[in-house]
């Protein structure tokens, strides 16, 4: 994150804005022009609860919603930036977490070139 006041550099599209998760979600679809190597990153500022895991997909398409997984993390228990690079096919992306555990909380954004 190098942008003024903590938000992201304008090169990066918020496709979850930083908040806190106790379930799972699934994204908005956003839409990212063409197809092509992409960079996604998830920052995680906050965990808690016992034995919490949080595990991120990015899934794309031509149309909302986006159905075909292309990028899944390794499970995430920690606070950290993770990021990846790899390509997506269409020009449609989400994001889809699954949080477990007891009582687990997970604050995070995640964001992927534009």
């Amino acid at each position: 994150m190098n942008g003024r006041n903590g938000t992201a550099p304008e090169a990066l599209l918020e496709i979850k804005p930083l908040g806190a998760e106790t379930r799972s979600t699934i994204g908005t679809t956003k839409t990212v022009g063409t197809a092509g190597i992409v960079s996604v990153m998830v920052k995680v500022t906050a965990v808690s609860g016992d034995a919490p895991t949080l595990d991120i997909k990015v899934q794309d398409g031509d149309t909302d919603p986006p159905t075909t997984d292309r990028k899944t993390w390794p499970q995430i228990t920690a606070v950290g930036e993770y990021q990846a690079y790899f390509r997506i096919t269409k020009r449609c992306v989400r994001y889809a977490s699954t949080i477990a555990g007891v009582n687990p909380s997970f604050t995070y954004s995640v964001y992927v070139t534009a």
